[in-house]
């Protein structure tokens, strides 16, 4: 009879032990769930800002270009007689 008390104590111990367990293995999870949606936003917004920069870089080289172009013309015209 006391040898049952005991493994019933045993196994409660246990079972809590392994509640405890899972407790900290679902709180784990939860955080690093949540550590790669911020790892996941953060590099969809690194490359929507890169997209942006391309975008902007392009918009500048064609203004150069072009004042480079009106600069080559009005060049041109000073030079003739």
């Amino acid at each position: 009879m006391q040898r049952n008390a005991e493994l019933e104590k045993e196994n409660k111990q246990l079972r809590k032990e392994l509640l405890d367990q899972k407790l900290l293995l679902l709180e784990y999870k939860t955080s690093t769930e949540a550590k790669l949606e911020e790892a996941r936003v953060r590099e969809e917004n690194i490359i929507r800002s890169n997209e942006e920069f391309k975008r902007d870089m392009k918009e500048q080289a064609k203004e150069t270009n072009r004042m480079m172009k009106q600069m080559m013309e009005l060049i041109k015209k000073q030079a003739q007689p």
